[in-house]
């Protein structure tokens, strides 16, 4: 089984020049049962976990990340509109939802969504992959 401090290390090679490491927890990705790392980053939310057969990286900026919450399930938010849950010691769920935004998505049409990737991408808010990661999900 890989450790965690893998997936940590993984992630933290990820990060950009000028971005900022400001917490990591332990979590499972809960609907892919992937275990692993969380990483917040002044800019993203990052996942690297590790399942059965496969295993999943991710690198959501913050800029597409609402709806956050604790609940008994765990961590509960939304990637362009699509659910995420992670869990974890309940303590570090909480101390990682204080620190994302708060915003609630509105029902932005698929168009308007598309228009606001664009214009992260063409600003660098965006790096191209995490935009074409962005644009498929929010396609599915």
């Amino acid at each position: 089984m890989v450790s965690v401090q893998r997936h940590l290390a993984v992630l933290r090679s990820a990060l950009q020049p000028e971005e900022q490491e400001r917490l990591w927890i332990r979590a499972e990705r809960a609907e892919r049962g992937h275990s692993g790392a969380l990483l917040l980053t002044d800019r993203r939310l990052l996942f690297s976990g590790l399942g059965f057969v496969d295993q999943s990286q991710e690198a959501w900026p913050l800029t597409v990340v609402s709806n956050v919450r604790v609940t008994p399930a765990g961590l509960e938010l939304h990637v362009l509109g699509a659910p995420e849950r992670f869990t974890g010691k309940a303590k570090d769920l909480q101390q990682l939802a204080d620190l994302l935004p708060r915003a609630e998505r509105t029902d932005d049409s698929v168009a308007d969504e598309l228009e606001r990737l664009v214009r992260l991408r063409d600003s660098g808010a965006l790096t191209p992959a995490e935009f074409e990661g962005a644009k498929r999900r929010l396609l599915q």
